[in-house]
């Protein structure tokens, strides 16, 4: 059989990053967060390398060098890093990161320790930034939030979508402050605020969720083709020979919209992790998930579809008013279904999901 090591930064075994937030408001017991035990890599034989990293990958002699001096060689490799959160410059107490089981450790033992005393700002407009105002509103911790563009998601959303996000987190009871600029987080050893182009927000924890990046220093001296992440086709190979990637860190050529998309959720990255083990095992197998993720945000279901990068679009199409219907916009190419985003309209999601799979041309009367 074959021999796998696996290394990794992180010194837990596999744990859901899906499960933090249950976890935090507790839904699910810390220990239910863990996917793997331990004992679980020597049963199946695989040798498991935890709190170490990789400092080059080189495809032509076939080896990784590890930041423990170790030199492991390879037949296959997959990467599967996904990014490390965006920080901010200072490093306060107060300040919180949602991406490890360690940083929800963290952000349980802030919120313990002030108590009702607590007042959450959040800096993002992006899903970290939805998890972040479920665990505030759980704990009824008063909260504001910035961000940079003038809604959530603005690089994705519509006006109408991204104005209707806006109105339903105020009418929940939630400051929203669009176009704010990051200038600098407020106090001595403590976060006590945020200083943004809007002005200051005073608060005791500030959730941070400004988006990912790359550990990409290696990635390129290894000559990889990096873009918004590594580039690879639709079998998640890699331009070097025997080296294939998953989940975040995979720029994958989208078998339904033609074009190369990074998808950042844990089905995406469960199912590519999947479809690159055969590839690595010579079974070529096309990777041709039509990824979606929801996430209910305050009462409102939100859910991503496909490919919804506006560049890839040549026509964004908005269906339903808002009020009753909820409200969507469609994309399309050259007529086709590639992506979509849907807001408090769950029913059109089995549909539109086959429509991507099926290239099908959009009709727009189906779905006023």
């Amino acid at each position: 059989g074959a021999e796998i090591v696996l290394v990794s930064e992180e010194f837990h075994p596999l744990y859901s990053r899906v499960l933090l937030t249950p976890y935090l408001i507790g839904k699910v017991s810390r220990e239910r967060v863990f996917i793997k035990k331990e004992r679980w890599y020597s049963e199946k034989n695989i040798e498991w390398i935890p709190g170490v990293s990789v400092t080059e990958l080189n495809a032509t002699h076939q080896f990784v060098a590890l930041s423990n001096g170790r030199e492991l060689p390879f037949d296959n490799v997959l990467i599967a890093t996904g990014g490390n959160a965006r920080v901010l410059s200072e490093d306060l107490r107060g300040v919180s990161y949602l991406r490890t089981l360690d940083d929800a450790d963290h952000l349980a033992q802030l919120m313990q320790e002030q108590g009702s005393k607590a007042t959450g700002v959040i800096f993002g407009g992006g899903f970290i930034a939805c998890e972040y105002l479920n665990i505030f509103a759980h704990f009824s911790i008063q909260t504001t939030i910035a961000f940079r563009g003038s809604y959530f998601w603005s690089k994705v959303l519509q006006p109408e979508l991204g104005n209707f996000i806006n109105t339903h987190l105020t009418n929940q009871g939630v400051l929203v402050v669009p176009e704010a600029a990051f200038i600098k987080t407020l106090g001595e050893k403590e976060c006590t605020g945020l200083e943004t182009s809007k002005g200051i927000i005073s608060c005791s924890i500030l959730g941070v969720g400004i988006g990912l990046e790359l550990e990409d220093a290696w990635m390129k001296r290894a000559g990889l083709k990096m873009n918004a992440g590594i580039d690879c086709d639709e079998y998640l190979q890699t331009t070097l020979p025997n080296v294939f990637v998953a989940g975040d860190v995979a720029h994958v050529f989208d078998v339904h919209s033609e074009k190369h998309v990074t998808v950042g959720n844990w089905m995406n990255a469960h199912m590519q992790g999947l479809v690159a083990a055969k590839n690595m095992a010579g079974e070529k197998t096309v990777f041709s998930l039509v990824s979606s993720y929801a996430i209910n945000v305050l009462g409102m279901e939100t859910i991503f579809i496909g490919n919804v990068a506006r560049e890839h679009a040549d026509e964004v199409h908005v269906v339903g008013s808002g009020q009753k219907d909820g409200i969507g916009q469609l994309h399309t190419n050259q007529g086709r279904m590639i992506g979509a985003v849907l807001l408090n309209r769950n029913t059109d999601r089995p549909k539109l999901t086959k429509m991507i799979q099926e290239k099908a041309l959009l009709d727009i009367t189906e779905f006023s």
